[in-house]
């Protein structure tokens, strides 16, 4: 939960660039929340704050309760995703990156969960989330080898082989076509449903919030929302310039 956060951040000696202001925001378990937002409005900040890896100007950052840049010591530290255990920390933050190591991709998926994990568990866990977001056989291309709407999904696994509580996606649709975007739109939607997952994703195409329960829209650092009953999927559209045929 996001409570009043403000961020800012100094533009040469004098000028300071407001990013985000007063800005308040929660995501329940199994809920999908979309920002919606152009370029430079300040998606990406929001996102690393909820995740902990960069700390407000004011207000407070909390999971479960409990003030994330409160919380002092190694409960703290392993809150806000630092070394000790990041395997432990309740976020995962997936964006469309290129990997540091150019492996196959479920290998790159698993080396990270070899910290916690046996090396065969961990590449169980990783062909396990491979194949809950539909990308099985990408597990031995590399990354360079794949489409866009692979990649996406691919990072999607990346995320969700950490068993996080808060899945936080960086504008994955960026790049993608009309087909790809409802693709990616309602796997979220189901890997929230079907994991008690919260989602929280920040986009720039109104088209990759079709599937979300509730959304936001950012701009000049004001977070506006939606009302709740914001639809998921319309069950059918009319358009003024289709003519059924036979007609009624």
């Amino acid at each position: 939960m996001l409570r009043g956060v403000w961020l800012s951040y100094p533009r040469g000696r004098r000028h300071v660039v407001r990013v985000l202001m007063d800005v308040s925001l929660e995501v329940n378990p199994g809920e999908v929340v979309a920002v919606l937002a152009q370029r430079a409005q300040g998606k990406t900040s929001l996102l690393r704050i909820a995740a902990g890896m960069e700390r407000p100007d004011r207000g407070t950052v909390s999971f479960a309760g409990e003030n994330m840049w409160r919380s002092q010591g190694v409960r703290g530290r392993r809150m806000r995703g630092r070394r000790l255990r990041p395997l432990s920390v309740p976020f995962a933050l997936v964006r469309l990156v290129a990997p540091e190591v150019d492996v196959a991709v479920g290998e790159g998926i698993a080396l990270p969960l070899t910290g916690v994990h046996r090396r065969r568990t961990a590449r169980e866990l990783a062909e396990r989330a491979l194949r809950e977001v539909g990308a099985e056989e990408c597990a031995q291309r590399r990354w360079g080898d794949l489409s866009d709407g692979e990649r996406a999904r691919v990072v999607i696994a990346q995320g969700i082989s950490r068993d996080p509580r808060i899945l936080l996606v960086d504008d994955l649709t960026a790049t993608l076509g009309l087909g790809d975007t409802e693709e990616i739109a309602m796997l979220l939607h189901s890997l929230a449903a079907e994991r008690g997952l919260g989602v929280l994703m920040g986009v720039a195409d109104a088209r990759a919030t079709r599937w979300s329960d509730r959304l936001a829209t950012l701009a000049g650092g004001a977070l506006m929302l939606e009302p709740s009953s914001h639809a998921r999927a319309p069950a059918a559209q009319t358009y003024p310039n289709v003519v059924e045929f036979p007609g009624g």
